[in-house]
């Protein structure tokens, strides 16, 4: 007993768990999608990457500053440049130098080159733009066709409901002997046939449901537990039909992102051809580096020597003897030096330069002008793909705007058939319940009865996104 309560407890609190989930509406699938869809993050990291560029091109205006140290051993006969002197032994060397330099006039290439990634990056944020625009049209479709299947589904339910009463009845009248074995058989394969039509919605909704659950990258764990909201779309976006196709095109092109991001990419292409042409002008840069040194070779006396009374001047001819003059010469021998201390060679060794550099390009290989040219080239293609672009954009404001009215007209011609239809579909009832007609003539009447309202279903979604479509045009968020 104790068991069963545990149970009826636990089933209770799943069930409330199940009734409490939160269903989620267009708005809370187009923002989850947008923060994790693959593509959304991809062009985020375009967006990074054009910021990068951005900030190298402004810090490029600045001053460079460079350091460089070395360390090492120099072999044979040379001159040591710090003590100017031959040396033949291995010398230790250090060289410790800094520089930097400064642009002063290059052809405003550099200020050109940061007005072309500030394009280039306001260019990357409305390709952003553009990826959210299309995922929301495509979950917004997506969401569509739930709610359609969801709604033929209950069409599909409600026939057979009223089908399988209709079997029942007949069973009576069949077993009373008032009517014939054939009609039971027919009403049974009417069922039957309806059934699989319910079975065919209810898989179009799972269809649906997994197209919807794949574009946002729901995880499985979430797809398994995702269940929309169905909003009221009754009157929905026939006032959108009263603007003209070539009104809209106007506005959407101010609006829609991929048109203001060929348009920055024009732009961008403009400043290139700029820092192309600033290529050809003299570059005028200013210069200057402090430096020092350290060597080995650099040696100091410490020791007092020796004195020597009597130099060798020569030889007596003949006899070879040395002929000697009396002189102080002080000699040192190798103990008598130590090298000069670190720190009092960078001293001693420290320099400075300043100077003004001038670069003339006169012939590099064409180089310069091969750049001027192909940036020329890529400003014209800028410019032609601004213009496909803009005409792409006009062709689908047109088709959208066909789409919407054709749609609206099915709409309304699919509303009066089912209103026709649905008297039919009374009198054909009560006549079959008189025995007038038979149960053939009933479900064709009912078939033609379903089909309509199918069709107006259909024709109600379908209307429904092409007004969203645009909508979507105008500026307006997405929204059911």
């Amino acid at each position: 007993m104790l068991r069963i309560s545990v149970l009826l407890i636990f089933s209770s609190l799943f069930s409330l768990g199940l009734s409490a989930q939160e269903k989620w509406d267009l708005q809370k699938c187009i923002d989850y999608a947008l923060q994790n869809n693959l593509s959304v993050q991809q062009s985020k990291l375009n967006i990074e990457r054009a910021e990068i560029g951005l900030t190298q091109s402004k810090y490029a205006l600045l001053p460079n500053l460079n350091a460089q140290a070395t360390y090492g051993y120099n072999f044979g006969q040379r001159i040591d440049p710090f003590t100017n002197q031959f040396a033949t032994q291995r010398v230790l060397t250090n060289n410790l130098f800094m520089s930097s330099s400064l642009d002063i006039f290059n052809g405003f290439s550099k200020v050109n080159t940061i007005k072309r990634n500030e394009a280039d990056m306001v260019a990357s944020e409305y390709d952003l733009k553009t990826i959210q625009n299309d995922i929301s049209l495509q979950l917004c479709l997506a969401y569509l066709q739930i709610l359609r299947n969801k709604e033929n589904a209950a069409i599909a339910q409600e026939q057979l409901t009223l089908t399988q009463s209709q079997v029942d009845r007949t069973q009576i009248l069949v077993d009373a002997g008032q009517l014939p074995q054939g009609t039971l058989y027919d009403a049974q394969a009417q069922a039957a046939q309806e059934e699989l039509n319910l079975v065919n919605a209810e898989n179009a909704i799972v269809l649906a449901r997994l197209n919807l659950t794949q574009i946002m990258q729901l995880t499985p764990q979430e797809a398994e537990e995702f269940e929309i909201v169905t909003p009221d779309l009754s009157d929905e976006g026939t006032e959108l039909l009263n603007n003209s196709a070539m009104d809209i095109y106007i506005r959407a092109k101010q609006e829609m992102p991929q048109i203001q991001a060929v348009e920055q990419r024009k732009t961008a292409a403009e400043y290139d051809l700029k820092v192309a042409n600033g290529n050809l002008y003299p570059n005028l840069s200013l210069s200057g580096s402090v430096g020092s040194g350290y060597s080995g070779a650099n040696r100091i006396i410490v020791g007092e020597g020796s004195n020597v009374g009597f130099v060798p001047i020569g030889q007596v001819q003949g006899t070879g003897a040395p002929v000697v003059t009396i002189q102080e010469q002080t000699i040192y021998n190798d103990g008598d030096f130590k090298t000069k201390s670190f720190t009092d060679q960078l001293s001693d060794n420290f320099n400075q330069n300043i100077q003004l550099n001038l670069v003339i390009p006169i012939f590099n290989g064409l180089a310069a002008r091969s750049n001027v040219n192909r940036a020329k080239i890529n400003r014209l293609d800028a410019e032609i793909t601004y213009a496909q672009v803009s005409n792409q954009l006009r062709f689908d404001v047109e088709q959208a705007y066909a789409d919407a009215k054709a749609a609206m007209n099915s709409y309304l011609a699919a509303q009066k058939a089912v209103m026709a239809l649905e008297e039919s579909f009374n009198y054909g009832q009560v006549r079959y319940d008189q025995g007038v007609i038979n149960t053939v003539q009933f479900n064709d009447i009912k078939t033609q009865y379903t089909n309509a309202q199918s069709s107006m279903t259909n024709s109600k979604y379908d209307f429904v996104f092409r007004t969203k479509i645009l909508d979507f045009y105008l500026g307006n968020p997405i929204t059911l």
